[in-house]
């Protein structure tokens, strides 16, 4: 059973009851043992807000992190981050037959899976490479005009590593 101590032990009836001696003002303080709290206890009576992230995606309690999405701009090279905002889908929108390099600073958590989707304008004829924290199977051209690239890595904790790629869709 937990315990609570407060500031003041009162010796008798005869004891004037003060702010100092109920302590007030200080915190009690509270000895749980080991046993005798169960997640079912905290976890009850708690109330989440709904997050809405810089993309506008609304976060609410049943939705996983990893399922949301944003737009990357296609400016090279383009620097990769990896936060609770961004979402591990990104779509890339390629404009005007450019090559550009895709990095990361750092590598995301062992496990996480980053889908990147690119679109081509009516050019086509982008090139795509993989540098910092990628380990990839090579270039990425996206030669065909108005269509949809996909590709897909894990991360072992150090690098991005390269799962699949798609030919042009759609």
């Amino acid at each position: 059973m937990a315990n609570v101590t407060p500031g003041y032990t009162f010796t008798g009836t005869a004891d004037p009851i003060t702010f100092v001696k109920l302590n007030l003002i200080a915190q009690p303080t509270v000895a749980i043992g080991n046993d005798e709290v169960t997640s079912a206890m905290i976890a009850s009576g708690n109330t989440y807000e709904s997050a809405v992230l810089a993309n506008g995606t609304t976060i609410q309690q049943a939705t996983r992190l990893e399922e949301t999405y944003s737009t990357v701009t296609f400016t090279p090279p383009i620097a990769m981050t990896f936060t609770a905002t961004e979402g591990n889908t990104r779509r890339i929108v390629c404009t005007g037959s450019t090559a550009c390099t895709i990095n990361a600073a750092t590598a995301p958590r062992a496990g996480y899976v980053l889908r990147i989707s690119f679109t081509t304008d009516a050019t086509g004829g982008n090139v795509i490479t993989f540098g910092t924290n990628f380990k990839s199977t090579g270039t990425y051209t996206l030669t065909t005009a108005s269509k949809y690239y996909s590709i897909v890595f894990v991360s072992d904790g150090t690098n991005l590593i390269e799962l699949s790629r798609t030919a042009a869709a759609g």
